[in-house]
C-alpha cells in the first residue's frame, strides 16, 4: 500500500477548515474510492452507494472544522460513511444478488467481490465491518446494539463459512 503524503494531506485538511473548497475537493478526490468502496460493500446497492457516498461529503463539508488531526482522515469518513449507511439500511435492507453468467472468467478478487456482496444483510455488513474494515466487536456492537457480542461473532463466523463454501 502506498504511503499517503501526510504533510499534503495536512495542508489540504487546513485550508479545507478556513473554507477553502479546493482543498476539500482535493481531500475528496484522494479518499472517494477507498470510501465508496466501503459503502458499495455494505449497502448492495450501487445508487444507494453513490447517494451516502455524496452525502458523507457533505457532511464532511459542513463538519472538517471540527475534524481532530489525532486520528486519520480516512477513518473520519469512513466513520460518517458507515453511519450514514446504517441508517439507510435500517430503513430498507438491500438484498440484490448479483448474478454474472461467466462467472469462471471473473478474477479471484472478482469472485471475492462477488461473495461479498451476496451475503445475507447482517452477515455482509458485519463481515465487511469487521474483516475489510478492521471494527473491532464493540464498534460494530454500538451499530447493532440489540446483539451480544457472542452473536456478532457467531455471525461472523456464518459468514466466512458461507463465503469458503462458494469460494472453495
Amino acid at each position: 500500500m502506498p504511503q499517503e503524503n501526510t504533510t499534503y494531506l495536512n495542508y489540504l485538511i487546513e485550508i479545507s477548515k478556513t473554507g477553502r473548497q479546493r482543498g476539500f475537493l482535493e481531500l475528496c478526490q484522494i479518499t472517494l474510492p477507498n470510501v465508496y468502496t466501503t459503502i458499495l460493500r455494505l449497502m448492495n446497492n450501487e445508487e444507494s452507494a453513490k447517494k451516502v457516498t455524496a452525502s458523507t461529503y457533505l457532511r464532511a463539508w459542513k463538519e472538517i472544522k471540527y475534524f481532530d488531526e489525532k486520528i486519520p482522515l480516512i477513518v473520519w469518513l469512513k466513520n460518517i460513511a458507515i453511519n450514514l449507511a446504517m441508517e439507510e439500511l435500517s430503513v430498507r435492507h438491500f438484498v440484490t444478488h448479483k448474478e454474472i453468467k461467466d462467472e469462471e472468467k471473473l478474477s479471484e478478487v472478482e469472485k471475492l467481490e462477488l461473495a461479498i456482496q451476496n451475503l445475507p444483510y447482517e452477515e455482509r455488513i458485519i463481515f465487511v465491518l469487521h474483516d475489510l474494515e478492521g471494527y473491532s466487536y464493540n464498534e460494530i456492537k454500538n451499530l447493532f446494539p440489540e446483539y451480544m457480542i457472542d452473536e456478532l461473532k457467531t455471525i461472523l463466523a456464518v459468514a466466512r463459512k458461507i463465503l469458503m463454501d462458494k469460494l472453495f
